[in-house]
């Protein structure tokens, strides 16, 4: 590692940066290890529960012996298409979960005293440390949820033949839906879970996915009384109707844009919070 000095504290050096990553990973390897065995195991699970679950409807179409031999292949070509579309369905929402399970444990070396200070003491600037994690568990971690799921689909097409006829990711996800927009959204909207966890990291690393999780739904229920009360005022809602639908490329549009603001938002606090840490916080005394 290059030699170090308080003033290079604010400098971004790739050399120091390369030789950070390789001695995190030989310090964190066996916990990097079951992270990829948990993340891809969670998907082999959920498919052979949904390969065994397709298997008994499967068969039991076939022992089914008043049907027609072209009845029997329609009934199990749409039992195929139904439960890979039943896998692709609970493997987006564990993909979105998973991404908000890394978020929280992004600034997991700032849960106590002591990681504090031993990743502070670490001879490298804020932003090399601060880009470390983002690359091991938002890059690292989607890579591991992504294999899984393929690996995933690879067991549902291994042992009940599902019907994905798919050739993406989206198209696996969303199927003819998978358009541009569609796609787009469902990237941003993915990082604004993982940027919006990040910074709750950042802000509480000690059981931060329930505390982000718990600040969130009071801004959930805020919005949803605010809607409430929008609601019983006087407001002609069937223009406002209309106005979507005449105006629905542009409010999606605006959606994907406002997805896009929030997460940089949440990444520019966060490294702000990040930038700013000391051994002793005010909100951490252990």
């Amino acid at each position: 590692m290059e030699t170090y000095a308080i003033k290079d504290n604010k400098s971004f050096s790739s050399n120091r940066f390369s030789a950070l990553m390789k001695a995190d990973i030989a310090v964190n390897k066996s916990n990097y290890i079951k992270l990829i065995i948990g993340g891809t195991g969670v998907f082999i699970a959920i498919a052979l529960l949904i390969s065994i679950l397709a298997l008994i409807a499967i068969n039991g179409v076939k022992n089914n012996t008043a049907l027609t031999p072209e009845i029997m292949e329609g009934a199990i070509k749409a039992h195929q298409q139904t439960y890979a579309f039943s896998y692709s369905a609970i493997a987006a929402w564990i993909l979105s979960i998973g991404l908000t399970v890394l978020g929280s444990i992004t600034f997991s070396n700032l849960s106590s005293k002591r990681k504090r200070i031993s990743t502070l003491m670490i001879p490298a600037s804020k932003a090399e440390k601060f880009f470390l994690n983002i690359i091991i568990y938002l890059v690292g971690g989607t890579l591991t949820l992504l294999i899984g799921f393929y690996i995933g689909v690879g067991v549902c097409k291994l042992i009940f033949n599902g019907g994905f006829g798919a050739e993406n990711f989206f198209q696996y996800l969303f199927g003819t839906s998978a358009t541009g927009t569609v796609c787009t959204f469902f990237i941003l909207w993915s990082l604004f879970g993982y940027s919006l966890f990040a910074l709750g990291s950042s802000l509480w690393p000690k059981l931060s996915w329930i505390k982000t999780w718990v600040v969130t739904m009071i801004i959930q229920w805020i919005g949803t009384i605010a809607l409430i009360i929008i609601s019983t005022a006087d407001i002609t809602w069937s223009a406002f109707f209309m106005y979507w639908e005449d105006h629905l490329t542009l409010l999606k549009g605006t959606g994907i844009t406002v997805l896009a603001i929030l997460n940089i938002v949440c990444w520019v606090l966060a490294w702000w919070r990040y930038r700013n840490v000391q051994i002793i916080q005010r909100f951490m005394t252990k």
